[in-house]
């Protein structure tokens, strides 16, 4: 009978379902490079000088970022966001949000995400964000931060078949009050194994999901620089 179907569970379900297709869209890399520049009419991207790499093919990697570095400046608005040296800031003003990426990272689409930014040669090394509408008022709505890190990462952000592990989670507000969850995870299948970080809010009736990651081989290299695009995620309305 209708009247003992949960409307928060048909909701949760649907959104764990949308987060499980796109997170599978684009761990397999299905994607197509965007170059309209009318995607940047509402939001502005500003691309911050890279600090050098010294890993293997660095020198490979430091000529095509260079030069992907060089055209972003060229698109980008006057007077925009300031970020940290060796990243650029998005901030969408419709939308209501902000985070930094790492310098080089190119934006590509994928079908049903907001924004994604992924490395041109590491296929695992990436950041997306998704936002859907959600009748909750809080994540205290969902549940506490452990709670919710599980049944995300066992439902929705780890691909079908994968083996998945919450290392941690954490909780923060920010000035505004709006409050967040943040998690780290490793998930494993047979043909990669990726370290993630995964930060959610909710605020003016819409869910935000941010996750970025590595695959485990580079996680040590790229952890502190991937932490920091979770730790400067913040919503504005």
């Amino acid at each position: 009978p209708a009247s003992l179907i949960d409307p928060h569970r048909i909701e949760r379900l649907t959104i764990m379902a949308s987060v499980a297709t796109q997170s599978t869209a684009l761990v397999q890399q299905r994607v197509t490079a965007k170059t309209a520049r009318s995607a940047r009419s509402a939001r502005a991207v500003a691309p911050v000088r890279a600090v050098a790499s010294n890993d293997a093919g660095s020198t490979r990697r430091q000529a095509v970022l260079s030069g992907i570095a060089a055209a972003a400046a060229s698109l980008a608005p006057a007077g925009p966001a300031l970020a940290l040296s060796g990243f650029s800031v998005v901030k969408d003003t419709r939308k209501g949000y902000q985070f930094y990426y790492p310098v080089g990272w190119q934006e590509i689409t994928v079908d049903g995400q907001d924004a994604v930014y992924k490395d041109i040669i590491e296929p695992l090394e990436s950041v997306a964000l998704n936002i859907y509408p959600t009748s909750r008022e809080s994540l205290t709505d969902i549940g506490n931060p452990d709670e919710v890190a599980k049944t995300l990462v066992a439902k929705a952000l780890a691909v079908p078949g994968a083996q998945a592990k919450v290392l941690k989670t954490a909780q923060r507000k920010d000035k505004e009050g709006h409050l967040y969850y943040a998690f780290e995870y490793v998930t494993k299948t047979n043909s990669y194994e990726r370290h993630a970080l995964t930060i959610v809010t909710i605020t003016q009736g819409q869910f935000y999901t941010l996750t970025t990651g590595s695959s485990e081989r580079r996680w040590d290299k790229l952890k502190s620089r991937l932490q920091t695009t979770i730790d400067s995620f913040n919503v504005y309305y």
